[in-house]
């Protein structure tokens, strides 16, 4: 019954690298954000908020003057004191940020889509514009190349006898040919092979386009390449991939005919569970998931589309936790459709586990520390307030106790809620103000006057308030901006 809370934020504005950022990494050292662009690296300092190193890929013709060239991926590396940027073209570059020293340490003719290092930095992956997986050590000595799509389904195949098949099962008012359509990706999905890592860097799950059926399937690998398994049949599988650290589920997206969810596959390539997305089907895309280091948050980064799946720009970033086997979004933040402050980029904290680092193309960085929280009120009522979405669930423990994801009732907002808090007047009256993702402040309470006191306290600070059963009246909004 916890919640998210803002323990402290960070904005970086006014900086001013060399070309559109691309991509970024933390270098857990110092603290300092690594930015690949369009022309080069970038180091910059979120204390100072100031650019302090940074290094041209234009001048030996890594990339072009122009700024169209592409970095498909970037890695900090803490023992080499260095940093490894793999380019479109198929260049691996390491810079060494202590000499200031750029060097080339390989090149893939056929160039790279992406590039992804082990958890414990001993081997990396190497995606080839040839549909193909070079493994390295982290010297960047071969070790094996192996091509993604394969006939094979892995070593860990199913012995079956056939009655399990989806082609015998029920299928409702299609019938069974169902099981045998074939939906190919939508129109944008970006086409990039997905990688992704367990925590314990002994496995490896990649999400590909499948040239014979042109849909995405998710395939597993082994620390030393072997094939593990392949995903059963998804139709509408999308890009977004991210096996959560500590366990044994891989989240991906899925749109379905009437709902858009996150879906979890096991190791063996089986579906395990989803929950919905609170938007219509066609209304936004899921551009990445990431789970964060201790496997305890899932943040979803979302983008809303136009009706010919154009993206509009609006972009939201949510935090979802699960609990009592019930998923609840904890926070939505909400980005404008400004080209010039778009996100580019996100990612967790490799090291402080709820710490997330966004990056926009206006090279404005953001860093938000969460920390956990239970809201409850004084008194005797004892009431508990949970955040789930646009929907704020009370528990009046002092008349029952009712298990969640269950509650004595519920309070519906017209937008997410991102904050919330009780305090209690001198009559005894609990109170309830909850924050919204759109600054709006929503107090509900009991006796019609008491909303001037909440506006007192409101000057200086939030506060937020349940009330026992009945289910308070909303008495008052404030828009903070």
């Amino acid at each position: 019954m916890r919640n998210l809370r803002v323990q402290k934020s960070l904005e970086c504005v006014g900086l001013q690298g060399f070309g559109r950022p691309q991509c970024f990494a933390v270098h857990s050292d110092t603290g300092t954000v690594l930015v690949a662009s369009s022309h080069g690296i970038a180091q910059l300092d979120p204390q100072s908020k100031q650019v302090i190193n940074e290094v041209s890929l234009t001048t030996d013709e890594y990339l072009p003057e122009d700024g169209s060239g592409l970095i498909v991926a970037i890695q900090d590396l803490p023992e080499q004191e260095s940093v490894c940027v793999a380019t479109a073209t198929g260049d691996i570059l390491l810079f060494n940020l202590s000499t200031n020293q750029l060097e080339c340490v390989g090149s893939v003719d056929s160039g790279l889509t992406g590039m992804s290092w082990s958890p414990d930095q001993e081997l990396v992956l190497l995606i080839t514009g040839q549909q193909t997986i070079i493994m390295m050590t982290k010297d960047f000595e071969p070790i094996t190349e192996v091509k993604i799509h394969q006939d094979e389904f892995g070593e860990g195949e199913f012995i079956t006898v056939g009655w399990g098949k989806k082609e015998t099962q029920f299928h409702g008012s299609e019938g069974k040919q169902a099981a045998q359509k074939k939906k190919p990706a939508l129109q944008w999905d970006d086409q990039r092979v997905r990688t992704t890592w367990r925590g314990d860097g002994q496995f490896f799950a990649l999400s590909a386009i499948c040239p014979e059926t042109g849909a995405r399937k998710v395939r597993v690998w082994n620390r030393e390449c072997v094939l593990q398994s392949t995903s059963e049949q998804v139709n509408g599988l999308e890009q977004p991939l991210s096996w959560k650290p500590s366990g044994s589920l891989i989240a991906s997206a899925q749109r379905k005919p009437n709902k858009y969810d996150v879906v979890f596959f096991e190791k063996n390539g089986l579906l395990h569970g989803e929950f919905t997305l609170p938007f219509q089907k066609d209304e936004v895309k899921v551009k990445e998931l990431l789970w964060n280091s201790d496997s305890t948050v899932l943040a979803v980064w979302l983008e809303d589309l136009c009706v010919d799946g154009t993206s509009k720009g609006n972009v939201y970033v949510q935090l979802w936790v699960v609990g009592n086997y019930h998923w609840y979004m904890k926070q939505s933040l909400h980005f404008g459709n400004d080209p010039e402050t778009k996100v580019v980029s996100l990612m967790w904290d490799p090291e402080t586990s709820d710490r997330l680092h966004i990056l926009c193309s206006d090279w404005q960085y953001l860093c938000y520390d969460w920390h956990w929280s239970i809201e409850r009120s004084g008194g005797e009522d004892a009431s508990v307030a949970v955040i789930d979405g646009d929907k704020v669930l009370v528990s009046v423990f002092q008349r029952c106790v009712v298990p969640p994801p269950m509650c004595t009732y519920q309070l519906h907002l017209p937008c997410a809620v991102n904050q919330l808090t009780f305090l209690r007047d001198p009559d005894g009256l609990t109170c309830l103000a909850v924050l919204t993702a759109d600054s709006h402040i929503y107090v509900y309470q009991g006796k019609p006057y008491f909303y001037l006191m909440c506006t007192l306290l409101l000057v200086f600070k939030i506060y937020c308030f349940s009330e026992s059963i009945p289910t308070p009246q909303l008495k008052k909004v404030y828009r903070l901006f």
